[in-house]
């Protein structure tokens, strides 16, 4: 299955992304902002943590879109024709059981956010403690 997703879009995903965690950390005007590149889509600076918590925001972005897009187009239908059915309404209802579950790109984006606040990025530097 292609993603309905272009190069493009997810750029943009992942600049609204670290613009969500710079704002959430603090970062924005310091050493550890972080910068996506609009043509390849780089992350900056070289820190694998805060590339991972963008990731993480963009995975949360992607699955709000597809949730709300699944939402849009009526969440599945329940046609009955006689003894014949066909009901597709299970599936929204399992994306949005998993959207609100502990599992999800959010859930988990919100507790790496919280331990990255308690931590801070730098110890002592920018987004230490910041709520």
């Amino acid at each position: 299955m292609a993603s309905r997703f272009s190069d493009a879009q997810l750029i943009v995903i992942l600049q609204k992304a670290a613009r969500r965690i710079n704002r959430v950390l603090c970062l924005t005007g310091t050493d550890s902002e972080i910068v996506v590149n609009t043509t390849t889509g780089d992350i900056t600076p070289a820190n694998g943590d805060l590339h991972d918590v963008v990731l993480l925001q963009s995975e949360c972005l992607i699955s709000q879109l597809e949730l709300v897009d699944e939402l849009a187009d009526g969440a599945g239908v329940s046609i009955k024709d006689g003894e014949q059915s066909v009901d597709t309404r299970g599936a929204g209802v399992a994306r949005g059981t998993f959207f609100n579950s502990g599992n999800s790109p959010c859930s988990e984006l919100k507790i790496a956010l919280r331990d990255m606040k308690l931590e801070g990025i730098n110890p002592g530097g920018p987004g230490k403690l910041v709520w």
